[in-house]
């Protein structure tokens, strides 16, 4: 299922989302490696996800990566990586890449990864980082991807690196990167585990006012000894996409199955909202097809799926 509306008159509260059906009647088949996938017909939907690493110099106690096992083959994962590209390209649903770990910005072979990257025609290119080496490499990065997202999520400096458990780059750190970047556009991602009412959400969006694009994400649930208490962020969240419904102007929004994304703007500012139905998609997977792929997944290990659970829907090996 895939919907994407601009109109607000025809917009769908997050409560009647959570109730639409997913389906498979506008599917088309590729051959990717001699197997048969079926894919959406939506090239929006034609999403590679590139898992370079587990590794992370931090420790956000919301992280769905605390427990991943640790297993990567760097040179054998960007030989994968240039091998699924072409197979891509070649089926014609090359589109959407991301560029995603742990921390890419530790994958001993990141050079030879963007080498990789530019030898394709890739139409949107994204990587998400949390900032801590990234005006290292500003050389590599600007130019290459459309757009850094780089995780922040709370307004202090103090707060940020507590959330983290590591030293960050402080708010100005972020500002003077954004200065410097000249293509490649900086979005702030925002977690909201530390954001109690709407006003304080207000307050992260008028300090973020600085990047060209914020988003803001839902806490998922983990554990319960965060001290964070699950049941107020949810409500949180749902009183947040009910304030931008009354007060801020839709762009867009878009449902995929289990996958749900907004952008809205604010004063002059565009913030992205997006949540997920994992349940959903978890009892999907165990029923539909396993020739159905709504995005592809590289894992560290280099194992192509169809599924962020490498042993599902596997493509190559």
């Amino acid at each position: 299922m895939f919907v994407q509306i601009k109109d607000i008159k025809d917009y769908i509260h997050k409560c009647n989302v959570e109730k639409l059906p997913i389906t498979y009647d506008d599917k088309i088949e590729v051959n990717l490696f001699g197997n048969k996938v079926l894919v959406e017909r939506n090239e929006w939907l034609w999403h590679l996800h590139l898992k370079l690493t587990d590794v992370c110099n931090a420790k956000c106690f919301f992280c769905v990566e605390q427990n991943a096992e640790r297993c990567e083959n760097a040179e054998y994962f960007v030989k994968q990586v240039d091998e699924m590209l072409t197979e891509m390209e070649n089926a014609g649903i090359l589109y959407s890449v991301s560029v995603t770990g742990g921390e890419p910005l530790l994958f001993k072979e990141f050079d030879k990864l963007c080498d990789v990257l530019r030898n394709h025609n890739i139409k949107f290119l994204t990587m998400n980082t949390n900032g801590k080496y990234l005006e290292d490499n500003l050389d590599k990065i600007d130019g290459l991807f459309d757009f850094v997202d780089i995780s922040r999520h709370a307004i202090s400096d103090k707060r940020n690196n507590e959330i983290f458990n590591t030293y960050m780059p402080s708010l100005f750190d972020l500002k003077c990167i954004k200065g410097k970047l000249v293509e490649t556009k900086m979005r702030l991602q925002c977690v909201l585990c530390d954001a109690n009412t709407i006003e304080d959400v207000l307050e992260m969006i008028d300090a973020y006012s600085f990047a060209d694009d914020l988003s803001f994400r839902k806490l998922m649930k983990l554990s319960d000894h965060s001290g964070i208490k699950y049941d107020d962020k949810e409500k949180l969240y749902n009183e947040i996409l009910e304030y931008a419904y009354n007060h801020f102007e839709l762009v867009e929004q878009t449902i995929q199955d289990y996958y749900v994304y907004e952008i809205w703007k604010y004063k002059d500012t565009l913030i992205t909202f997006s949540y997920s139905n994992m349940k959903m998609l978890s009892e999907v997977e165990k029923i539909e097809d396993d020739h159905v792929c709504r995005e592809f997944i590289i894992h560290p290990d280099g194992t192509i799926s169809g599924s962020w659970n490498k042993n599902m829907k596997v493509i190559k090996s």
